[in-house]
């Protein structure tokens, strides 16, 4: 792929997070061109494809039959995603997905193998790990500040998202709730830097089973949760390192957010999943927390195109990209084993393995 010709994308669904990677992509003329979205509410997609002055498809197969799409970014719905994410490598297209990358192995493995065997870039969220804080975290532990790691905490006390959002019923069920939604977050970070999971022991409950929406169209709407809200999950990485997973759709706001890292000679401490998040260190001598700048201006907040940025990066210079659906299929399976070892109530190995990915910023 040639440095001077833009990685066209379109855009498999027109909801909630949609924007943000619209308004992201066109802010990076240079690599990426968005020229086409589709979304089964009609209403909904014309007005993005006016928003974001792209073409709009009367069906997901025109998409994937449109010669000029290089890549598909998949924003459906959780239980759709391998499901369109096969439809578009099928087609020829790279794909970065939303997360999870499926809610099963099957389904996951089948995804992952599809795209080895076309040729084809899968990649899929989250990419937190690109942020230059995460990227600053990872090159200090690099560099020997804290020694060698040896405890791991992920904290996504992430509230009662039903306040909020306008559709929020899905997010409770099957295939989704907090674990596999947001508690892929922590771990991106975390096995990006430490390495695979080993395995698991966790700990699952519906704790506020009725909930009711609060925001948008369908405010005042009942429904009920079918997937555990608050999930606990113990870590045993393969490299030795011990760590806690916490996430929730309970607890909120908490003290008790981010990423921390804790080795021989100290620890840090990273307070949320934006790039631009406050990263700590603080030595095993003197106990107290520094404030620690990242290696280049960190973007506020999310860059939400930054995923698919380094696919279109990594054609160019025929490199392996990062985030890959690998290692997306290893969080996939390390949250499973969580919530099998909870049902169970036994320790549950995570035998799935991945290519670790190069630092972004060195």
């Amino acid at each position: 792929m040639s440095l001077s010709k833009p990685l066209n994308i379109a855009l498999a669904g027109c909801g909630n997070i949609a924007g943000p990677y619209g308004t992201s992509i066109k802010t990076h003329p240079d690599s990426l061109r968005l020229i086409g979205c589709f979304d089964p509410v009609t209403d909904r997609m014309t007005d993005y494809g006016r928003q974001y002055e792209c073409k709009t498809y009367g069906s997901l197969e025109d998409l994937l039959s449109d010669t000029e799409v290089d890549l598909v970014v998949n924003l459906t719905v959780h239980t759709a995603h391998s499901t369109v994410t096969r439809q578009a490598l099928e087609a020829g297209k790279h794909v970065h997905s939303e997360k999870p990358l499926a809610t099963n192995r099957a389904e996951g493995e089948a995804v992952v193998r599809l795209a080895e065997e076309r040729g084809l870039r899968l990649g899929c969220s989250p990419f937190i790990i690109l942020g230059e804080s995460q990227q600053t975290l990872w090159k200090q532990i690099r560099e020997g500040r804290i020694g060698k790691p040896l405890v791991a905490y992920g904290e996504m006390n992430w509230h009662r998202i039903e306040l909020w959002h306008p559709n929020p019923a899905g997010f409770f069920a099957e295939g989704a709730g907090p674990l596999l939604d947001v508690g892929c977050y922590p771990l991106n970070v975390l096995t990006s830097i430490l390495g695979p999971v080993g395995s698991v022991t966790g700990s699952a409950r519906i704790l506020l089973e009725d909930r009711e929406v609060g925001s948008g169209p369908n405010a005042g709407t009942k429904f009920k949760v079918t997937s555990p809200d608050h999930v606990v999950g113990n870590l045993e990485f393969a490299n030795g390192v011990m760590g806690r997973l916490t996430c929730s759709f309970v607890v909120g706001p908490s003290s008790q957010t981010g990423v921390e890292i804790h080795g021989e000679l100290g620890g840090f401490h990273i307070d949320s999943v934006g790039f631009n998040a406050g990263l700590r260190f603080a030595s095993s001598a003197t106990r107290e927390w520094e404030e620690v700048p990242p290696i280049v201006p960190a973007f506020e907040g999310i860059d939400w195109s930054r995923g698919v940025g380094d696919i279109a990066d990594a054609l160019a210079h025929n490199r392996p990209h990062r985030c890959t659906g690998a290692q997306a299929y290893h969080i996939l399976d390390v949250c499973l084993s969580i919530l099998e070892s909870a049902e169970q109530g036994r320790p549950v190995e995570v035998k799935s393995r991945f290519e670790l990915p190069s630092p972004a910023l060195e």
